[in-house]
């Protein structure tokens, strides 16, 4: 029975996380042993276990040699054969550690729309310890190609699970809306706000649902406040598992970077829901504009309220897209499909454990 490693040394509750305790969680359930490494005491380590993910704790303050040292105990006590890592943090953390024990192969995924950095860390970390790099889009990205005596890049792509049941979009689009917001994207998530404010203005029961990072912020909730909407905006901070919070949403938008984005928009389109987000977003890869959602140029909030009331106003267009949307994320992105690409990885990964 292989073991695998997920590491994640942040605190928050991101689409990064999400990605590892999902994975830990769906390969244990495929008969492998699997843990998911968080700061003790973290949102990252709490929800993970709401995800069903096996959580090993790491030190509560972050640190390179704290972190390499507890992550060295981790595999001391429990070998893995595979280390799984984003950040170059993380990346210097398990080199380190693998270079005192020499017991696994290391892997650093690389997220939906980002490049290998080439910082300090990352240097000394390929320079400790051989590592494949894991891609979400090409494989790899032009000038991204393996450094010398690295192991080749794979690409896996995201996947989501697909809600079972999905409530048909009711024919009044103006009751709830969402909008799937991190933290890192707040003065954008404001322009959201802004443009419900304007639609509540025509429409007296629309509700707008937030859903994210950014929905802890309290900027954010001042701003719902003094635009008259703070009574109808409902705040979502931390979810393990959106899909639940998105029942009865008629179309959201998606205001994010990186896997957050780009699992904001999978998780809208697996529920059949029509989802808005900018065209420069890396979100915009999974949406083809007027087919599975609606891309926008800017975020001026006039504008975003007027693309709003043309979806809103038409139940079967929305209906349409939604169909459209969930079937694409059952054909090309499901949960499955990114479980069987993390596998193929490991067991490549597995044999190539030996230094240079």
């Amino acid at each position: 029975m292989m073991h695998l490693l997920f590491v994640n040394c942040g605190r928050e509750w991101t689409g990064r996380a999400r990605i590892f305790a999902t994975v830990s969680h769906g390969l244990a359930e495929r008969g492998y042993s699997t843990a998911f490494a968080a700061p003790e005491g973290s949102d990252a380590a709490r929800l993970a276990v709401q995800a069903g993910a096996t959580v090993v704790p790491l030190a509560a303050e972050r640190g390179t040699l704290r972190d390499s040292r507890r992550l060295r105990e981790i595999l001391a006590a429990q070998p893995a054969e595979v280390v799984f890592v984003h950040s170059d943090h993380e990346h210097l953390v398990a080199a380190m550690a693998l270079r005192k024990l020499r017991n696994a192969a290391l892997i650093r995924r690389v997220g939906a729309g980002e490049h290998t950095d080439q910082s300090i860390r990352t240097r000394r970390a390929e320079k400790l310890w051989p590592v494949r790099y894991m891609y979400t889009s090409d494989n790899p990205p032009t000038g991204q190609a393996a450094p010398s005596g690295m192991p080749s890049p794979m690409r896996v792509e995201l996947g989501v699970a697909l809600p079972e049941d999905v409530a048909p979009s009711p024919e009044d689009g103006y009751t709830l809306l969402a909008c799937i917001a991190s933290r890192e994207a707040l003065r954008r998530a404001t322009h959201v706000v802004r443009a419900t404010a304007y639609l509540a203005q025509r429409h007296p029961v629309l509700r707008l649902r937030v859903i994210g990072s950014a929905a802890a912020d309290p900027d954010l909730q001042v701003l719902a406040s003094a635009l008259g909407i703070g009574r109808r905006v409902e705040w979502v901070p931390h979810v393990a598992d959106p899909a639940p919070a998105l029942i009865g949403v008629t179309a959201g938008w998606v205001i994010a970077d990186g896997d957050d984005a780009a699992l904001g928009v999978l998780n809208l389109m697996a529920s059949g829901i029509v989802a808005l987000t900018e065209q420069a977003s890396v979100a915009a890869k999974y949406v083809s504009h007027g087919i599975h959602g609606v891309l926008l140029g800017n975020l001026e909030p006039p504008e975003m309220a007027a693309e709003t009331t043309v979806l809103l106003a038409n139940a079967e267009r929305r209906r349409a897209m939604g169909a459209s949307a969930r079937t694409r994320v059952k054909r090309e992105f499901s949960l499955r499909q990114m479980l069987a690409g993390f596998e193929s990885v490991a067991r490549a990964s597995r044999d190539r454990r030996t230094p240079r």
